[in-house]
């Protein structure tokens, strides 16, 4: 890779020169993926049990190729074809499950009827069905009644026409030839799989492997569900074509599936409904992306840049070693509610890197609220760029991996920069400080060690103990929490009622009486000790070295708002609450 190009996606961007490269790397992966499925299939023909044998339908794909190169390349590069040939080799090798293995194995002759298909070649073969259904990878899924479970079909293709029979049942069909948009046909034996205009992109609800592990059974959308899909996607084409290109900028045509995830309602972490809830990335499929039904255009744009970056991320990883990591779970990442390992701490710095450049271009392109944009600016601008410092300073880079890194800060701090309005910036500080604290409060732990100090000191009427001579262990159980502070931060609102309310609205003094009436109740609640030290802090300026070390005050286990206050007054002591 010439080195300026690294530097362009080192950036959190990439030129598209810099992107086909990635593509052409991740082809070359996808052949080795492939072939190593072969060789492992060879050293077991029981796998395809009755079907045929590898070789056979690997020459037939072959054939395919050299007929029609164009063809098999868009089958081969499919994140069809890249998800089930991970999750094969996966099963093969035994860290991976899923149904019978002679139809995961099998799935190979309905990719080299796809093959042959493409090609305008004949081809007779034998293809599992599961519960009575036949995916054909990047067209869409066969669907036989009768009985559900584990079967085959004979397939005899001739030119466009494709006959499968399956027990006393026939079904024949030109698959691509089919009418997407029509409900009978969908509705019927045949299920085009759908697409999102004005781009290539695909909406998949078909096929078995689109999800992130083991197969899954087709959900296909009705037409109202899918119509909603492609007015949205049309929304958030227009947003994405309005940016040049830059760190976090995303060419829609670069998006080769989106795999509707049905299982959640839309929604942000922070609960401001600015985005999807779910969406995730395998490395597998570059390009492919599973995203819950999104609210607004808006939402979908963002997520799209969001996963996207990880598609980079993740094939820059397939060709470089990075850092090391040893899958200890002990980082912040404000974007998720528990500690993270040092790789997925990277994944997100590159991700939100992205995404702090989205809402970056949407203060100037009118797509949403200038004060909506401004904020989630410059919430993510601090949230990411201290993300990014944890990794420069604790994780054991490659010199590549520094490299990488240092192209983020190099971007991050220029946004730093960047003027915003005051306001606007200390309220996203205020967010960005309340989400760490909260996420200490719910996942560190003083050690023992160092509680027993706290305790002594405090019955002893001592100073207490330096926080620098100690560091926090992660708790052996942390409870999944939601951030709800962060929209009202956006949005503080005009006439506030929750203890939340009043401290997103100024009003620090009302927010800590109301988190005392909590937290006389539940005196270890961790949202309202952490809305209890941010109005604390505002109040009083010295009690802001707590937001450093909150899980001291866990140790020491008050029971009352009064003792709270006490112990609190205690801590803060000069020194006492400096460290990590």
């Amino acid at each position: 890779m010439p080195g300026r190009w690294f530097d362009e996606l080192a950036s959190g961007g990439g030129s598209p020169e810099a992107v086909d490269l990635l593509v052409r790397a991740e082809r070359t992966r996808r052949l080795m993926l492939l072939g190593e499925v072969l060789d492992r299939l060879d050293e077991r023909p029981d796998a395809l049990g009755e079907l045929g044998s590898a070789d056979m339908a690997w020459r037939l794909i072959a054939q395919a190729g050299e007929s029609r190169p164009e063809a098999a390349e868009e089958l081969l590069m499919s994140p069809q074809v890249g998800c089930w040939s991970a999750h094969l080799l996966r099963r093969l090798h035994g860290t991976a499950d899923g149904p019978p293995l002679w139809v995961d194995a099998g799935h190979l002759f309905a990719i080299c009827l796809v093959a042959r298909l493409r090609a305008g070649l004949d081809a007779d073969l034998v293809v599992p069905l599961w519960d009575g259904g036949l995916s054909l990878p990047t067209l869409g899924l066969v669907r036989f009644p009768g009985p559900r479970g584990f079967t085959a079909a004979t397939a005899r293709l001739r030119g466009p026409d494709l006959r499968l029979t399956s027990g006393g049942d026939t079904i024949t069909l030109r698959p691509l030839h089919a009418e997407p948009d029509k409900a009978a046909r969908r509705g019927g034996a045949w299920l085009p799989l759908r697409d999102l205009a004005p781009a290539t992109t695909w909406l998949d609800d078909l096929d078995p492997y689109r999800d992130l592990d083991e197969p899954i059974v087709p959900e296909p959308l009705d037409d109202a569900e899918v119509e909603h899909w492609r007015r949205l996607f049309g929304k958030a084409v227009a947003i994405l074509r309005a940016s040049a290109d830059g760190p976090g900028r995303l060419r829609p045509e670069q998006v080769r599936r989106i795999v509707p995830w049905t299982g959640a309602p839309s929604n942000t972490a922070d609960g401001s409904a600015n985005g999807p809830l779910l969406s995730a990335t395998t490395s597998d499929a570059f390009g492919s992306m599973v995203i819950s039904r999104p609210p607004n255009g808006l939402a979908l744009a963002e997520t799209m840049v969001h996963e996207f970056q990880h598609s980079k991320l993740g094939a820059l990883l397939h060709l470089y070693p990075l850092l090391r990591d040893d899958g200890a779970k002990t980082h912040y990442a404000p974007w998720r509610p528990d500690p993270r390992h040092l790789t997925g701490l990277l994944h997100g710095a590159y991700a939100f890197t992205g995404v702090t450049g989205f809402w970056r271009d949407r203060m100037k392109d009118g797509a949403t609220d200038p004060e909506t944009a401004s904020f989630h600016f410059a919430l993510r601008r601090v949230q990411t760029r201290l993300v990014v410092h944890t990794l420069l300073t604790r994780a054991e880079l490659s010199a590549t991996g520094s490299r990488l890194l240092h192209g983020l800060a190099t971007t991050l701090d220029g946004w730093l920069r960047e003027p915003v309005a005051p306001e606007t910036a200390a309220r996203a500080r205020a967010a960005a400080r309340g989400n760490l604290v909260e996420w200490r409060l719910h996942n560190l732990r003083c050690g023992d060690e160092e509680a027993s100090a706290l305790t002594a000191a405090l019955h002893a009427g001592a100073p207490p103990p330096p926080a620098y001579r100690y560091r926090p262990l992660v708790a052996e159980e942390s409870t999944l929490w939601t951030d709800t502070r962060t929209s009202l931060y956006r949005a503080p609102p005009q006439n506030p009622a929750s203890a939340d309310a009043h401290l997103a609205a100024g009003a620090p003094e009302t927010a800590i009486r109301l988190y005392g009436d909590t937290l006389r109740k539940t005196p270890d609640d961790p949202h309202a000790l952490t809305g209890w030290l941010l109005a604390t802090a505002q109040v009083s300026p010295a009690h802001r070295r707590l937001l450093r070390r909150p899980e001291r005050l866990l140790a020491l286990a008050p029971e009352s708002p009064e003792e709270l206050r006490r112990v609190s007054d205690w801590l803060c002591r000069r020194h006492s609450v400096d460290g990590p």
